[in-house]
Order: C-alpha cells, then sequence, then structure tokens
C-alpha cells in the first residue's frame, strides 16, 4: 500500500520508510480510519490531507486528525491518525428542521453538495414530514433517510461519491481464503428483548415492542424510549432499529487472512465451524487492513442477519 500527504501549503509528500499502518472500514461508522506510523528523514510539515492506494487504486482520501512527531535512540519517528473525507459531514451540523415530502436527493443538496460531494442515491422518497433534531450531522441527516426508506446505509467513496450499500448477491466461502485465526462470539449482553415507547408527552410508555427471537433465548432486558418528537412513520421504524442493531452484537464471527483479500462490507459470506464443518452464514461488517512486522494481514468482523421476530402491542 502507498500513501501521499499533503500539507497545509498544497505541497506533496510521500513517505517510504512505512513501519505500520492500519486502514479500518465499518458498516456502522461513517468514516474509515487510517493509523500509520513511518519514519521521515526530518520533521514533517502540518499534514492536512492523506490518500491510499492499493496498486494503482485509490481506496482512502481523507483528513489528519493527529500527527506526532517522536524523537527517540533511532532517530524520527511519526504517527498520523486520519478520517476518510466523510468527516466532513459528521463534523458539521445539519440545520434542525422539518422536511415536508423530501427525497434523498434533495438531502444531499441540501446538506452535502456544498461541501464537494456529489450524489448516486436510488430515488428514494417520503410521502410524510422527516424531523431534523438539533446535533444531527449531515451524514445522519442522508443516512438516517436512506436507510429508513431503503433499508440500507450509505457510504462515500474515495472519489467524494454518496452512495448505498448494497449486499452482496451470492455468498463467498471463507474457506476460500488464507486464515490464520478464526472465533466465533456470542455476546448476550448488548440484546435488547423489550422496548417500551411514549408515543406522545401526555401518554405513558405503552407503546411496545418485543423479540420473541430474544426472550425465546431468556434475554430479558428492557430499554424506555419516547419517540414523541418524531414524525408518525419514524417511531416505528426507530424503536424497531434499535432492537435489530441489538441483535447484530449477537452471534458474531472474527476472522484473521493473511494478505490482502477482495472482500467489501455487507458481503454474505460463509463460515464453518467445529468438526461438524455445518456453514452460517454472516455479512462482513468490518474490515481491517493492517501491515507491521509480521507483514500484512487482513481482518474481518462478521455478523448474522437475526429477524429478531419483533411484535408491537398497546399495552392495556
Amino acid at each position: 500500500m502507498k500513501f501521499e500527504f499533503t500539507d497545509i501549503n498544497g505541497g506533496i509528500f510521500k513517505p517510504e520508510n512505512i513501519v505500520s499502518y492500519e486502514l479500518s472500514r465499518e458498516a456502522g461508522a461513517a468514516c474509515d480510519g487510517l493509523r500509520l506510523n513511518f519514519i521521515p528523514d526530518d520533521f514533517p510539515p502540518e499534514l492536512c490531507g492523506v490518500k491510499a492506494y492499493l496498486g494503482e487504486k485509490l481506496i482512502f482520501n481523507g483528513f489528519c486528525d493527529k500527527q506526532k512527531t517522536t524523537v527517540c535512540e533511532t532517530g524520527l519517528q511519526c504517527f498520523v491518525y486520519a478520517r476518510s473525507s466523510a468527516a466532513l459531514l459528521v463534523d458539521n451540523e445539519a440545520v434542525p428542521c422539518e422536511y415536508n415530502c423530501p427525497s434523498a436527493r434533495q438531502l444531499w443538496y441540501s446538506n452535502a453538495r456544498e461541501l464537494g460531494f456529489s450524489c448516486e442515491l436510488p430515488e428514494l422518497y417520503s410521502e410524510n414530514s422527516y424531523l431534523i433534531s438539533k446535533g444531527t450531522s449531515r451524514f445522519g441527516v442522508i443516512n438516517d433517510f436512506v436507510k429508513a426508506t431503503g433499508g440500507m446505509p450509505i457510504y462515500i467513496t474515495p472519489d467524494n461519491v454518496i452512495k448505498v450499500f448494497e449486499k452482496g448477491e451470492k455468498a463467498k466461502s471463507l474457506r476460500d481464503f488464507n486464515i490464520i485465526s478464526l472465533s466465533r462470539i456470542i455476546n448476550r449482553s448488548e440484546v435488547i428483548s423489550d422496548m417500551d415507547c411514549k408515543i406522545s408527552a401526555s401518554d405513558s410508555y405503552s407503546y411496545r415492542f418485543k423479540s420473541d427471537y430474544a426472550s425465546g433465548r431468556g434475554i430479558v432486558r428492557k430499554r424506555l424510549y419516547n419517540l414523541s418528537a418524531l414524525p408518525m412513520w419514524q417511531r416505528e421504524i426507530t424503536a424497531r432499529e434499535k432492537i435489530k442493531k441489538s441483535l447484530e452484537e449477537y452471534i458474531c464471527a472474527e476472522a484473521v487472512i493473511a494478505g490482502e483479500c477482495d472482500l467489501e462490507l455487507f458481503d454474505r459470506i460463509e463460515v464453518s465451524f467445529g468438526k461438524k464443518g455445518e456453514s452460517e452464514e454472516f455479512f462482513i461488517s468490518e474490515i481491517i487492513r493492517s501491515k507491521s512486522g509480521s507483514g500484512e494481514k487482513t481482518a474481518v468482523v462478521m455478523k448474522r442477519n437475526i429477524d429478531g421476530e419483533i411484535v408491537n402491542y398497546v399495552a392495556q
């Protein structure tokens, strides 16, 4: 992997003595993250931008958040932490307002166009109002709407294009890769089994959602949530999403693969565990490409698509 920095004066700096790097992408995170350690010949200038290339392909384009240069016994060492260009949409707050029958393209135009992002989102729209609360980022405005109306989150390409994730059409097999280690994880601590919601300021928390999947496995964990500030169509979607999100952490797998691999976020992948070798299907939720003294490797985090068997009712 090759790297190219831009300093605050527009100069180009290409580090050659790379000690280590870690480039992470996560389905639940707006920004990709890059951690890079290298040995410079002299104290580098203030760095503001960084690009990463895999061969000739641009795979990361972002901004330097932190730069640390250290003088030690062996000479200089420099560490840089950077986030991808989606940080522009994350770090800028959207204007609190209420859109009337918005489309995904309208939200892009109002929140991302002036920051240099282009749009390749599907034709998604709502026939209802869409409320933007104080403190919502510009990324959150677009992502929450697209996910609520289309079912999948958005991502920003290294060329600053806003797109929506797509699930892999055909499942890949983990057996086709050079596996260093494989873990299967069951995490019951994050799962929400019940959610009691308030849908108006004068009501009690009587609008209830229950995951029969979670309760059938002996998990009892209730949360209270006030939905009264949201338009009606956003209330049920928001409550169901919180339960489904918690179930994503229930059954996971982690694999470390030698070298590079062609896996992408939301790829479907079949994984076999144990002596019986029965396969389970997951989706890729996180990819971490890294290099250290032991060489290059790719770590992947995989999660299950669990329906949750969610029912809702009004308590009497």
